[in-house]
């Protein structure tokens, strides 16, 4: 092979390599266009689903959620009915998308609450009562949050997702609190836990209908019961606790 043959050899190798780059130069732009056309449309679409659960809680604090329909909330959003559908086929699939956001919500700060795992029985219970009393308030002064709930009696898909969220709820905070029980009683536990969450619940519901001070009589009598609930049975699934 005489140099020129070196050459030209050497010089397609380069071009081929050149050729070859310029392709993966050419893809990789292609993709990031793609990425930035794709990105904007997610964007966009969780704005558009964001926008509709405003409105609806907006309309819901107004009517209430048996009023609510999906040509009020194309109007107030100033959006097609189209649109809307595009994201959720009925009213009843946009209420049980409130309903979950407030149980993550509220999942989400009762943890922050817990913070991390409690010393003791006595700090898990004072966790438990300050969550209890914010349960309270939430629904107290939140109307979307009670109309959902109030609703949810007769809602077979709302009970669901209230049944999942307690038993996510008791795990979760089992989790940070089983060091303090014997470890033969951990199934019991969970479920003193879980009858607790529904108490609490129950009285929440009954105190809301009330007005504000005999709501708030009726929650403080709920505090004690649960409290004697809380000696009588939780207690006693204890650790013995270290001297």
């Amino acid at each position: 092979m005489n140099v020129f043959q070196i050459y030209a050899l050497t010089f397609r190798r380069r071009q081929y390599k050149t050729e070859k780059n310029s392709d993966f130069q050419i893809m990789a732009k292609t993709r990031k266009r793609q990425d930035a056309i794709r990105e904007p449309q997610q964007q966009r679409s969780q704005q558009r689903v964001e926008l509709i659960l405003e409105v609806c809680k907006q309309l819901i604090s107004e009517k209430g959620c048996a009023a609510l329909k999906m040509g009020d909330i194309a109007a107030a959003a100033d959006i097609s009915i189209g649109s809307i559908y595009q994201y959720f086929p009925n009213k009843r699939a946009i209420i049980e998308a409130l309903a979950t956001h407030y149980l993550d919500q509220f999942r989400a700060q009762s943890l922050t609450m817990l913070g991390e795992a409690p010393d003791d029985l006595e700090a898990l219970w004072n966790i438990a009562m300050d969550i209890h009393e914010a349960n309270y308030r939430m629904h107290r002064e939140d109307p979307v949050v009670r109309d959902i709930w109030m609703g949810s009696a007769t809602d077979k898909s709302l009970q669901d997702i209230s049944e999942q969220d307690r038993v996510t709820t008791v795990d979760e905070v089992f989790e940070l609190a089983q060091h303090l029980f014997k470890p033969g009683k951990h199934e019991e536990v969970k479920e003193m836990l879980s009858l607790f969450l529904d108490f609490g619940q129950i009285s929440v519901t009954r105190a809301v209908e009330l007005d504000e001070a005999a709501g708030r009589r009726k929650i403080e009598m709920a505090k004690d019961l649960l409290s004697s609930c809380w000696q009588g049975s939780v207690m006693p699934l204890a650790k013995a606790r270290k001297r």
